[in-house]
Formats: structure tokens, sequence, C-alpha cells
């Protein structure tokens, strides 16, 4: 409790610390969000129907020093309310493998119906010197450019499920970043982990060529090794995007991967946005095998790998303004192997400048061997501020 009085009472102080801090070389910002998250679905295990609400506090401040230091940190606070807290989804999702080294999570309640929780969410100190620049913390390493899965996104890759869009986890890590030419610039990165052989080290380069930002990448990620490339521009208007990647498993149990995605977007109009993406996985979990009927533990466990049960998946999506304050989505994750399809349509009104309401859904529909077989349809409302 003492660390959030601690950051509620920095928010509280804010003007008086502008008063007393003027030079111009000393910079400072505070900001944050509330959210409340209103779901509603059936466990994978038990079948039983839950709600959960989340509300949850994120309190922020960035602190920098000319162009030599700066400081990062987001500071969460959360609790749930509703009978999600008693289905094994909870406790399942809870303990998922991440690539968070520093346990600085801490638990005020865990009791049936009520759960609480605080955690650092994001928290880094950057040192910039010359065309150098050295950034310590947990932070995100954001090296994918696709909109639904990103191979190239290895440190924290994202889910199409993932009800909040918006949120990215970290990783605890050093990256020193080194511009040696204008257009390029080469980064090296190493993220630990229980005992040595499961820690992560990467390279990567990067640069533009004929307005496209390319880029080349290879490391240990754990106990295998990846290598990959990633490309992003715009052609002809429209915004052209790939990644591609491979893994060498340390396992010779365990079969290499190739992964490929390749995605395009288009504004067709100022309030009509389309995109679509084809997405190659060869990473299926240990074990199973192309086709092979989905187990809820490989659908809930989040890990720092792609793991998709089928290989080939078409995405797609389009965006329209109905009013500058309203606009609806729909996507869709359809497998072709399964056949199965995920779809979800979205909701968004804008009660404010800092202020917004979502609603929306994800619907499953699924032959007996595709990839979202068995999942449920879940159905969300959410409502953010921000300060």
């Amino acid at each position: 409790m003492r660390r959030f009085a601690l950051l509620a009472g920095l928010l509280l102080c804010a003007p008086q610390a502008h008063a007393q801090n003027s030079p111009s070389n000393f910079q400072y910002r505070f900001a944050g969000y509330y959210r409340s998250l209103f779901t509603t679905s059936h466990s994978f295990f038990t079948g039983d129907a839950y709600a959960d609400s989340l509300n949850r506090v994120r309190l922020g401040v960035d602190v920098g020093w000319k162009r030599t230091l700066f400081v990062h940190v987001d500071y969460d606070n959360e609790i749930h309310f509703g009978n999600l807290t008693t289905q094994p989804d909870f406790d399942f999702v809870r303990q998922r493998q991440d690539d968070a080294y520093f346990d600085l999570l801490h638990v005020w309640v865990d009791e049936s119906h009520v759960y609480s929780d605080t955690s650092l969410y994001r928290g880094y100190l950057t040192v910039r010197h010359g065309s150098a620049e050295l950034t310590v913390g947990r932070q995100r390493i954001a090296w994918g450019t696709a909109h639904f899965w990103s191979p190239a996104d290895a440190f924290n890759p994202i889910s199409p499920l993932q009800v909040e869009a918006d949120e990215r986890e970290g990783v605890d890590a050093a990256r020193l970043s080194v511009r040696l030419a204008r257009d390029v610039r080469w980064s090296v990165v190493y993220a630990p982990q229980e005992g040595i052989d499961r820690s992560t080290e990467a390279t990567r380069l990067s640069t533009n060529v004929h307005d496209f930002d390319v880029a080349a990448f290879a490391g240990r990620f754990r106990q295998d090794w990846m290598a990959g490339g990633a490309f992003a521009g715009q052609w002809g208007g429209a915004g052209l995007r790939g990644e591609l990647t491979y893994t060498w498993r340390a396992n010779s149990s365990e079969r290499n991967a190739l992964r490929l995605t390749f995605g395009s977007d288009y504004a067709l109009t100022s309030k009509l946005y389309v995109v679509g993406e084809y997405f190659y996985n060869q990473g299926q979990p240990p074990g199973t095998s192309a086709g092979q009927p989905p187990n809820p533990s490989d659908l809930l466990h989040f890990t720092n790998e792609i793991f998709t049960l089928n290989r080939h998946f078409l995405s797609g999506g389009t965006r329209f303004a109905v009013t500058p304050l309203f606009h609806v989505e729909g996507y869709a994750v359809v497998d072709a192997q399964g056949p199965s399809v995920f779809l979800m349509p979205v909701a968004t009104y804008s009660l404010s400048n800092n202020a917004d309401l979502k609603a929306g859904g994800q619907l499953f529909a699924s032959a007996p061997q595709g990839e979202f077989q068995a999942v449920p349809n879940l159905f969300y409302a959410q409502f953010t501020v921000h300060f």
C-alpha cells in the first residue's frame, strides 16, 4: 500500500513540483488512466459461465534531463470482481510463462470473487551519449510489424485473441542501440532468465531502403536459436509489411520452425480502412501435429513464442468511422486447415478527448480439428479515461 500511496502523492504534488523544477534542461510528465473492463464467457475447463469486472488504475511518470537521461515508470493497481477468480482459467493465465525476470507483482487480496494486485507494467532507464543509447529495465522491444500474428516480435508476441489490444507485455532486459550511419542502426539485447542457458541474447540491424524500413536479426531465445527479418513501408498508397523467422530447436526431438507473415493495409477513404494478412506457422506445440484437436492449455498458455495448432491463417478486417466520435470495426481470423474462424466485432464511442467507451465480442466457429474448437464465445464492455 505504501508504494501506491507514494505514486498517488507524486500525482497530487505535481503542481508544486513544476514550480520548483523550472530549469529547461529538466522535464517531467505525469499521466495514467483508469479502465473498467467487464467480460463474460464460459470456462475452458469446466464449461461454467463466468463474469469478471476488472478495474485498473495505471500511474505513469516520465522524467528527463537534457537528452542524456530518461526514466519511464508505469505502475498498475488492479482489482477483479466476479466468479472468474473461482475458475481454473484464472489461475492458469496468472501462471503463464513470460519474460519478466524480476517478480514485481504483489497480491493484496486473493479470495473467492475478489482478487487484487499491484505490479510494474513498465520501468526503465535510458542513457544517451552521442550515437549510442542504452535502455535497462522492463521495456517493450517491438521488432515486429504485423497486425495479427507477428513472428519477428520475438520477446513478447501478441495474440489476435487479446481483448485489450493496446496492452503490450514488456521484458526485463538491457538494450544497447548504436547509429552506425545515417540510416543504419545496430542493437544488442540481453534478457536474463533463471539459469544462463535460458536467457536471451539477440542482435538486430535495421535501415531504410527506398522508403521501406528493413531489418534482420539473430539470437538465442532461451535454448533455441532464431534468425529472421522484417520490412514495412508504403507502395502505391498501400502499406506493405512482411516478416520471416526460422527457429533451430535445441531439443532434437522437436522440429525446427519456419514462420512467415505478409500483409497490407489501405485507407480507401477518410472513413474506411482495411487490412489483410497471411500467416504461416510451422511451430506447433511439442508433441502435437497439424490438425490435432486443440488442448485448452495450449490456447491459454501465453509464452515467448507463437504456438498454433494449424499452419495456414488468413486474417483481415475493416474500420469505418460512422461519425467523428463513433466508429465500428470488424476483424476475422480464418484457420484454412481446420477449418475454423474467429470473428471480432468492436464498436467505440469517444465520450470526450480523454475518455472512450468500447464494446465487442469474440465469436468462434470450428470443425472438430479446427484451431478454435471448443473456444467459448466472449463479450466485453470497456470504459477508459486518461489523465
